[in-house]
């Protein structure tokens, strides 16, 4: 009992003492609490995780199933497992730092391995190996659903696309969306009969990790090969994305019947119809997978030998009853378990558990300056500089954010954002978004933009020579999308996107790079940054107009106006900043 008692006060300290940055910039709760919060409420931008919480049940009971098995291995401590141990420890406190919680579940995962060795040995962790590795279906993990879930949303987008059209159901796919096609002769418009965007919950994220689950667990206690196990695992992908079609066409019966209020509803209240529908879909693609685990259960019956069949058994060893075995003993290996653990090793793990608990108390939060690098007043009127000393006069009209961005982002995320337009047909939309003080709102600007049903052509770095004598390097982006004119016509439009990110005397184009620079200075420099998103964009007007600006003249467009509107906002390249001019 001792080693299980040191055990869960170690685990106790790390999940419910230890403050953890979670993400959140000044929200720091133990990380247990926050797991907790993330299994029991969906997050704003539709990630699921309640089927989290059946994971601890389910170890539970594996490890019960396991018990004989547990009780006959030897036990054999291993001195080396001391490096896991701290290993994890390690990357749990550089977790907390760098408010990263997957580097935090990682901890977990190695620190969970590293007492299993250091107390009962390899023998006992080969025999909860599966159990281990099944927890990694706890730990909620946005970056992979993110990686996951968009070529989901485009993948079940296009797939309907096709489908409709295909069985009658004129339709026309605008990113992540689906709207119903123009009929002049019955006086319907592009998106009178429905229009459905397919968000995350819809792309089968949630169904998908459900489903991979669910796989797992059904072909470790009804399936004995390990192609079967693979193959019903790896089902899950096909039935989620077959699934999620077919949701998507009930919805758009759905709305053709009896309205897009009946069908869908809103992004706030979705209707029953549209609740029920994603159940009912769940359950039959559920029930598709037990069919093929019980098809694939059949086959295996049907093509193997009997003979082959009972030397597969896994069980049958396990199952005979001494008599049948001639009055011998069992093989060592099925003894009943022996060796002891010295209590030295729980002494090393009470140890641990204080040493992070003196480090939770001593461990300061990362400081962050509510002052952020830029100013969010951008100017009614910009002037760009020509050679000829002249200057082209852009004006400023003030641009809504949607209410997408509203529901989705933190109530304290900053919006500066205007429309400029010049006295010949050249235009230029200019955004701040700046994250607040309570929660990060920055994420790359790629998987918002192929969602609205633009196509990234190209992606390239671009410097720009700035008055202060600095080279701000932003990232263009090469977009083209397809719109429909008053005459439902169909016409290419290209665009460039420059974005980059500023913080308090630092910008970078690259997100690998802010969150690099974010997490090391949480983590060395006990500092945070509060950083702004700022994107500059204008269409390649030669694409859909003759006297448009061609591909050229668009970019220098755009960097001419960087130029000339960056030190109005970002504050180390205003005349008045100690930094103007510094080398």
């Amino acid at each position: 009992m001792i080693p299980g008692i040191s055990i869960g006060l170690l685990f106790a300290v790390l999940l419910f003492l230890f403050p953890f940055d979670t993400g959140y910039s000044t929200v720091r709760d133990p990380f247990g609490l926050a797991l907790w919060a993330t299994w029991r409420n969906p997050t704003p931008d539709g990630q699921d995780y309640t089927y989290c919480l059946l994971v601890p049940l389910i170890v539970a009971y594996l490890i019960y199933d396991k018990r004989s098995q547990l009780t006959r291995t030897p036990i054999s401590g291993r001195n080396g497992a001391i490096f896991l141990i701290v290993l994890g420890l390690c990357l749990f406190w550089i977790g907390s730092r760098a408010g990263k919680q997957y580097i935090g579940c990682a901890a977990v995962q190695i620190l969970l391995a590293g007492v299993i060795f250091w107390f009962w040995g390899g023998a006992i962790f080969r025999r909860l190996l599966f159990v281990w590795a099944f927890l990694v279906f706890a730990w909620p993990l946005p970056f992979v659903d993110s990686a996951i879930a968009f070529p989901l949303r485009m993948l079940v987008a296009s797939s309907a696309f096709h489908v409709l059209n295909f069985i009658g159901i004129p339709s026309i796919q605008n990113g992540t969306a689906l709207l119903s096609a123009s009929n002049p002769a019955a006086g319907l418009q592009l998106g009178d009969r429905f229009q459905i965007d397919i968000a995350n919950p819809c792309s089968g994220i949630n169904s998908l990790l459900t489903l991979l689950m669910f796989s797992v667990v059904f072909g470790y206690f009804c399936l004995k090969r390990a192609w079967q196990r693979w193959m019903i695992f790896l089902s899950a992908i096909p039935f989620t994305i077959i699934g999620n079609v077919i949701r998507i066409l009930l919805l758009v019966i759905g709305c053709i019947t009896w309205g897009s209020a009946f069908a869908i509803g809103t992004n706030e209240t979705p209707s029953s119809f549209h609740e029920d529908c994603g159940l009912a879909v769940f359950a039959v693609v559920l029930g598709l997978e037990c069919l093929l685990g019980f098809l694939l259960i059949v086959i295996e019956r049907r093509f193997s030998r009997p003979s082959r069949r009972k030397a597969l058994s896994p069980n049958l060893v396990d199952k005979t009853p001494p008599a049948m075995l001639g009055g011998q003993s069992p093989p060592a290996d099925r003894q009943p378990s022996h060796g002891t653990i010295p209590g030295w090793r729980s002494g090393v793990i009470f140890g641990l558990a204080a040493v992070m608990l003196v480090v939770a108390w001593t461990n300061p939060p990362p400081y962050l300056p509510p002052q952020a690098g830029v100013l969010m007043n951008l100017p009614e009127q910009v002037t760009l500089a020509k050679p000829d000393g002249d200057g082209d006069e852009f004006f400023g009209a003030t641009a809504p954010v949607s209410d997408v961005e509203h529901n989705i982002l933190p109530k304290d995320t900053q919006f500066a954002r205007k429309n400029y337009n010049d006295l010949h047909g050249h235009n230029v939309f200019f955004s701040i978004v700046l994250s607040g003080l309570q929660q990060y709102t920055i994420h790359p600007p790629q998987v918002c933009l192929v969602a609205q049903g633009w196509n990234i052509l190209k992606e390239e770095n671009v410097p720009i020579h700035l008055s202060s004598g600095h080279d701000i390097v932003v990232r263009n982006l090469t977009i083209q999308s397809e719109a429909i004119d008053a005459h439902k016509m169909r016409h290419l439009i290209q665009a460039y996107y420059m974005y980059w990110y500023v913080a308090d005397g630092i910008s970078t184009p690259s997100s690998t790079t802010r969150n690099w620079l974010s997490s090391w200075d949480r983590v060395v420099h006990n500092r945070d940054h509060r950083w702004a998103y700022v994107i500059a964009m204008s269409p390649i007007t030669a694409s859909f107009r003759p006297d448009g600006l061609n591909d050229g003249q668009t970019r220098q467009l755009l960097s001419d106006f960087i130029r000339a509107i960056v030190p109005s906002f970002q504050k180390s390249e205003m005349p008045e900043s100690p930094e103007f001019g510094s080398n």
